[in-house]
């Protein structure tokens, strides 16, 4: 079997195509960065989680006027659990709880995997 080079006129094509791609994944990305930014983690004790010498882990959006929804994977003792949650967060709501940030097991987390905005 023979390989045959490319038409000589694909190869704009292509570049442009990979560019175009190039440009879009940056923007999105860029994109997600910024949402993440108003995605924050709120340290609450309450009475369950003090008594395990924990807090209530709980999240919130911080952006006046723009909805988030997030991905969230949970860890216990520093292992992901495989749990991931998404949640959509209004500006001005009241933070989400998450849980404790100890279990009677030991310490648990909650890591963004990915933020993007809704409107």
């Amino acid at each position: 079997m023979t390989l045959r080079p490319s038409p000589p006129w694909r190869a704009p094509a292509r570049r442009a195509a990979a560019a175009l791609l190039a440009a879009w994944l940056t923007a999105a990305a860029h994109a997600d960065d910024d949402a993440r930014r108003h995605v924050q983690f709120v340290e609450e004790p309450t009475g369950t989680c003090v008594t395990r010498n924990g807090v209530q882990i709980q999240v919130r959006n911080t952006h006046p006027t723009r909805t988030l929804r997030v991905w969230l994977d949970r860890y216990f003792m520093g292992v992901g659990t495989g749990d991931r949650s998404r949640t959509v967060l209004r500006p001005g709501a009241d933070p989400e709880p998450l849980g404790c940030s100890r279990n009677l097991n030991g310490p648990q987390e909650w890591r963004i995997v990915r933020a993007e905005w809704v409107d």
